[in-house]
């Protein structure tokens, strides 16, 4: 036998195997089907008394409604009906699709096998002529195409003579075939151009271009599985036909046109993985173009336009108009609701714009070209989807996506940041000229993110949904990149400080214009108007804190404090005290911490005193302006606020006092030390007055109050010890009765004891311990004043013993208590007064039987029991008295 005959058994071969697995294939589905006639004849199933609930048979992968179904979400759930038992959770759509394909395998893998095997049989065919050099590479090549386009057509011809669907015996056979053709002919035109190179690339890319949409067409009309099929080689094609072009960018274009396709097709048929199965190929197909790219700009922007572009063609080709009408809860509002779940195409279109946002953030930092690209996109596509969703409303959440991508590149820091690159260099060529223009970079990156609030203002001006919720990211969006931006790059030093505050000062406009126009369509929409006025007010702090120094920017946002309450009192805007009462969160920053105490006690007296006693004149001021209002939690922080200015105005007063009387003194003393305590319990009351708002900030406010309380702990613990008179060597500076052993203990015991007195909602055992506090330091602050006044302020030291004098004056300071705590249980009625008076009078008997009898001689020791013997019968008249007083 010649080689001639050997080649034609081999070919014959080659083709009688699919052709006899074809026949064999439809031999058992008819044998199939007459057997499952036969046994239903033979075995009756029985019949049930009441007819069983019918379920829906699994429809083919191939079948679908031949019109349109409109993306609808769940009905949503009748609440007027009892609901004894909860429903279960319905399965995703991936879950249903895979347990549909699953079970569709299970029933039918044959003919994913014959799929496979008759695919490869194309494939080995020109493999099986390279290996043995059988036939030139034309014909080997045109032996593949021709058993590609074979199997299509008799798929064909089995389609319209037998059909394709499951009730017919050729189920499933007519995409089988029709499949693997599209295999084979992808296979030859790659063998041509890859291994013969007998096309060119272009040639090449067409050809298969032209394969990839007959595949699509086929799956239009038979079923998902060509369409997928067509999908894949399609988006293979240029990575398989090798070759080199000028303009590689146009593959964009390609990958854009056959996503289109495959997107067309869903929403015709509504086979909702070939969208997904479109986007991902596109997408991932651009990636590795990116990938196997020079580094450009030209190419940089082509790929975020291109991810632009999908994701509108995601958005606008399930509605099949230039408007999207997607409708349902967005994903946000089915988040915070949990109720409808959100249409298909909404997760597919927010999806493809996630994707396009990681692509525009990855190409910001290559350079400037690429950054501004990518901030134009982003700006446009957040308008785009404002827009459209006036309509869409299930789309409101979209435009979020491409605003924080603007916010995110205007705060860039980890990416090469060019923008500011170019800035620093512009700054140092500037330094070298006599006449230099400011460059406008952060103008521009600061007028996008505006535009973007402008953008998503007229979408609050023009719909009633979610009014408030769009006219907070009107708010919110320009001065949030501003921050941003003065938080990561410092503007003011690459165009200058007033220049950067007119941006501040602009926004503040911008925003009262807004709330202008709010106020002017709905005037009863008080959440609306209230959001932008909150934003002028932080744009004007924020124009402030640029220009202004320490005292001047701590006296400025004060003034806005007052402000937001004055607005309040005048348009009734409850949302103001959500300003308040930042403001005074802000201010308490600055009064402790920047510039702080530390400032305070280095800068002049004036300085300090308009700084604290103007920022307490501005809370009473707004206090004042509420009263009127029902206003909850501003009032508390207003009125908490104040107390604890108040207290730094006094504490900070005194210190300057006595730096004027000893320039040389410092901190570091029993006075220095009792002042600082003094604040810091008046910012720990502070915080805790504001625990009954309640809510998940109270965990935050005893954890700050216990930090402030500890810092204070420290420091009087210090006084105490350390730095206490009696046993160190401080020296009291000041006058008897007026010096400052006050500021050191007197000033913490009467704040501790006025939180005692203030806390009346606060529990018993906490207002019991500042009070039992309070007494400790008043009583050591009585004992080393008396002995000030007996020994001087030089010495105050146990060492240097105690006079007579000094003795007497203790027992005489306990008896005047005592009389004092009986005059109190007498006017109050008290009998716990009247308790703690005995006990005082018990100390001073005690004090004198023990320590006076030794220490005291003379006439001294004679008017000391004199004393004491004439108190304690006067006293005792007084407690009988009080006691019958007391009785029913």
């Amino acid at each position: 036998m010649n080689d001639d005959a050997i080649i034609a058994l081999i070919l014959a071969t080659l083709l009688a195997i699919p052709s006899t697995i074809i026949y064999l294939l439809i031999v058992v589905a008819k044998l199939k089907r007459r057997v499952n006639a036969l046994e239903s004849l033979a075995f009756p199933e029985p019949q049930p008394a009441e007819a069983p609930q019918t379920v829906a048979p699994v429809a083919p992968l191939s079948e679908a409604p031949q019109t349109r179904t409109p993306w609808v979400g769940l009905p949503a759930t009748d609440r007027s009906r009892p609901q004894p038992q909860p429903k279960p959770d319905k399965p995703s759509l991936f879950a249903t699709q895979m347990a549909r394909l699953s079970r569709w395998l299970k029933e039918n893998w044959f003919y994913a096998a014959a799929a496979a095997s008759l695919a490869l049989a194309g494939l080995f065919l020109v493999q099986y002529g390279i290996e043995n050099g059988l036939l030139p590479p034309a014909a080997r090549v045109a032996a593949a195409l021709a058993f590609g386009a074979l199997l299509i057509a008799g798929g064909e011809v089995i389609r319209r003579r037998y059909g394709d669907s499951e009730a017919s015996s050729t189920a499933y056979l007519p995409s089988v075939l029709s499949g693997a053709g599209l295999v084979s002919l992808f296979g030859g035109i790659v063998a041509a151009r890859m291994l013969y190179d007998l096309i060119a690339p272009t040639p090449a890319l067409l050809l298969l271009f032209v394969t990839a949409l007959g595949g699509l067409t086929l799956g239009w009309r038979h079923g998902p599985l060509l369409a997928a099929i067509g999908l894949i080689g399609g988006m293979a094609a240029p990575f398989l036909v090798g070759g080199e072009t000028d303009t590689p960018q146009l593959l964009f274009a390609y990958f854009l046109i056959l996503a289109a396709l495959g997107l067309g097709i869903d929403t015709l048929r509504r086979w909702a993985w070939i969208s997904v199965l479109s986007v991902i190929l596109a997408t991932g197909a651009a990636w590795l173009l990116v990938a196997g790219l020079p580094t450009t700009d030209e190419t940089g922007l082509t790929f975020a336009a291109f991810a632009a572009v999908l994701t509108i063609l995601a958005t606008l080709i399930p509605a099949r108009s230039l408007t999207p009408d997607h409708q349902g809860p967005c994903l946000a509002e089915a988040l915070v609701r949990k109720g409808k779940k959100p249409i298909f195409p909404v997760f597919l279109s927010l999806g493809t714009l996630a994707a396009a946002l990681v692509t525009s953030l990855l190409i910001a930092g290559h350079s400037l070209a690429s950054t501004w690209g990518a901030l134009t996109l982003l700006t446009a596509l957040g308008m785009l989807y404002a827009l459209w969703s006036l309509k869409a409303l299930a789309l409101q959440d979209h435009a979020l996506l491409p605003t924080a991508g603007v916010v995110a590149i205007c705060a860039d820091r980890g990416l090469n940041s060019p923008i500011f690159s170019r800035l620093y260099t512009h700054l140092e060529t500037a330094a070298t000229q006599t006449e230099t223009r400011m460059p406008l970079d952060i103008t521009g990156m600061l007028a996008l993110a505006t535009i973007l609030s402008l953008t998503f203002a007229w979408r609050a001006l023009r719909g009633a949904e979610n009014r408030t919720l769009w006219a907070g990211a009107a708010a919110l969006t320009a001065p949030l990149a501003g921050l941003l931006l003065e938080a990561t790059r410092q503007p003011a030093d690459l165009i200058g400080a007033y220049p950067w505050a007119l941006h501040g000062l602009a926004l503040a406009a911008l925003m009262t214009l807004m709330a202008e126009r709010l106020a002017r369509q709905n005037p009863q929409d008080k959440a609306s108007i209230a959001l932008p006025v909150l934003s002028a007010l932080a744009c004007l702090a924020f124009a402030l804190a640029i220009i202004l120094t320490s005292t001047a920017l701590t006296l400025a946002l004060a003034v806005t404090v007052t402000a937001a309450a004055a607005l309040d009192r005048r348009f009734d805007l409850p949302l103001m005290g959500a300003y308040i009462a930042a403001g005074v969160v802000a201010l308490g920053l600055r009064l402790t911490l920047d510039p702080g105490l530390d400032w305070a006690t280095r800068t002049s007296f004036l300085q300090m005193l308009l700084a604290y006693g103007g920022t307490l004149a501005a809370l009473l001021a707004a206090q004042r302006l509420l009263q009127t209002r029902e206003r909850l939690t501003p009032k508390l922080f207003l009125s908490s606020a104040a107390w604890s200015t108040a207290g730094m105005t006094l504490s900070l007063t005194l210190y300057h006092a006595i730096k004027l009387a000893d320039p040389l003194a410092d901190t570091d003393t029993h006075w220095g030390h009792g002042l600082m305590a003094t604040i810091w319990i008046g910012v720990a009351l502070a915080q805790v007055q504001r625990l009954q708002l309640g809510g998940w900030t109270a965990y935050v406010r005893i954890g700050l109050a216990s930090l402030f309380g500890l810092i204070a702990a420290g420091l009087l613990l210090l006084a105490v010890t350390d730095r206490n008179p009696l046993i160190s060597n401080e020296t009291v500076l000041g006058l008897p009765l007026l010096n400052t052993l006050i500021p050191a203990y007197l000033m913490p015991a009467l704040v501790l004891a006025l939180g005692a007195l203030r806390l009346t909602d606060q529990p018993k055992a906490l207002r019991l311990t500042l009070a039992g506090l309070a007494v400790a330091l008043g009583t050591l602050w009585a004992a080393l004043t008396i002995r000030h006044f007996w020994q001087g302020g030089t010495a105050m030291r146990l060492t240097e013993g105690v006079t007579q004098p000094e003795l007497y004056s203790y027992t005489v300071a306990l008896l005047l208590t005592g009389a004092a705590l009986f005059y109190q249980a007498l006017a109050k009625r008290s009998d716990r007064l009247r308790r703690a008076g005995l006990i005082v009078i018990g100390l001073a008997v005690a004090k004198v039987f023990l320590i006076d009898i030794s220490g005291l001689s003379g006439l001294v020791r004679v008017f000391s029991f004199l004393l004491l013997g004439l108190s304690l019968a006067g006293l005792a008249w007084l407690n009988r008295w009080l006691q019958t007083r007391a009785k029913p």
